[in-house]
């Protein structure tokens, strides 16, 4: 039989047991109610511009992806139904008379102005859309935005205040054609990172590409060059390298045409206290169906959200780096040089002194200004630098 101090002592020990579940089932507790409820995002995917077939595509992707993870819940802003239907210019025929063909263009003259009018109710719609969602008791509601191939003149009724709302804190996640948007304004351009000027890499090619931050969280689901099809962007000239952290870019050397700039695919910046995450991938169906497509856009919609940190602060000697690497590319094509030769003393000289090809890209630049008959003598200064 036990003693009594044998009976307490058991006593205590059940008891500091059932105090050590329960606290364990308490700290359980804790971090579930500690998980992050999914943020609300506001999907703009109205066009004003050229429209993608893709974002019929995207929509439900996104729809699935926020709540398949519980990392959002998507309020979509999308083109209203019933707009008319835009005349098509005519294409002049062989044996066309100037006749004919002065009726022709009359013809579509006043079908433009015939759309125009019965076009103005369905605008008339959008801009009353906008006005409500980009409302600031509207935006209040939402933890970020996200443009899917939005494109053209966006009717934002108040668009500084709607850059204000990012930089208070908000994401801004921006997809493809989202650097297809808003071009009148540069204070938009800078905040998206670069605006659209051509794409001579087209969604029937497959491109190659570089990772440009290997261990970048955002970039772990690519190999560090890889292959894809897409049609891939090039930017103005308000591109500036020191705001960006540049993580995917076009590996020129492998891709055609080559062209004498860096061509970056997907970034993160910093916007005030708010987060940017803008892609050039997903103009095609497909690239939004490719799991290894879904994981990046995953992870960059999460880090915009604030749900991890990973690094943002811009990288303009990689980039400058980069830039370098697609001049030599072109410069060998052109002109009959080893490329490979040429890109060994590059990454030679890079790898002694990382800023000196930041140095460079003044004279790189004077290459965008150019048509390709203009080029030798520049190429010849730039390899003559890499040669010193």
């Amino acid at each position: 039989m036990q003693s009594n101090t044998q009976r307490f002592l058991a006593g205590c020990l059940c008891l500091s047991w059932l105090c050590l579940s329960w606290l364990s089932a308490g700290v359980h507790v804790v971090a579930q109610e500690a998980t992050p409820k999914p943020a609300r995002l506001l999907v703009v995917s109205v066009t004003t511009g050229f429209r993608h077939a893709s974002i019929n595509t995207a929509e439900p992707i996104l729809e699935e992806m926020g709540r398949t993870s519980g990392l959002f819940h998507c309020d979509f802003l999308r083109m209203p139904p019933g707009r008319p239907a835009q005349p098509k210019a005519p294409k002049r025929a062989d044996g066309t008379s100037d006749q004919d063909w002065k009726r022709q263009e009359a013809d579509f003259k006043a079908a433009q102005e015939q759309f125009r009018k019965d076009d103005a109710p369905w605008q008339a719609g959008v801009r009353e859309q906008f006005a409500k969602a980009f409302a600031p008791e509207s935006l209040a509601l939402f933890d970020g935005v996200m443009f899917v191939s939005t494109t053209g003149e966006l009717p934002i009724p108040d668009l500084a205040g709607f850059l204000d709302w990012i930089r208070s804190g908000k994401a801004f996640i921006g997809f493809h054609a989202a650097t297809d948007t808003l071009k009148s304004s540069d204070a938009y351009c800078e905040m998206v990172g670069g605006h659209f000027a051509g794409h001579p890499w087209n969604a029937a090619g497959e491109h190659a590409f570089v990772v440009d931050e290997p261990g970048h969280r955002l970039t772990g689901m690519f190999a560090e060059r890889f292959r894809w099809k897409d049609e891939i962007y090039q930017y103005d000239m308000r591109y500036k390298p020191e705001n960006l952290r540049v993580l995917v870019s076009l590996d020129m050397a492998a891709s055609t045409p080559k062209e004498p700039w860096h061509v970056p695919v997907s970034w993160v910046r910093d916007y005030g206290r708010g987060r940017v995450f803008s892609t050039n991938f997903g103009h095609n169906d497909a690239t939004w169906k490719e799991p290894m497509f879904q994981k990046h856009m995953a992870e960059g919609i999460a880090w915009a959200l604030g749900r991890f940190d990973a690094p943002s602060a811009p990288n303009p000697e990689v980039q400058a780096a980069e830039y370098l690497r697609s001049v030599v590319a072109a410069a060998a094509a052109a002109t009959g040089r080893d490329a490979d030769d040429l890109r060994s003393k590059a990454d030679a000289r890079i790898s002694k002194d990382s800023a000196w090809a930041v140095g460079l890209r003044p004279m790189l630049l004077e290459l965008r200004a150019m048509q390709p008959p203009e080029r030798a003598e520049a190429y010849g200064r730039v390899v003559a630098e890499i040669e010193k």
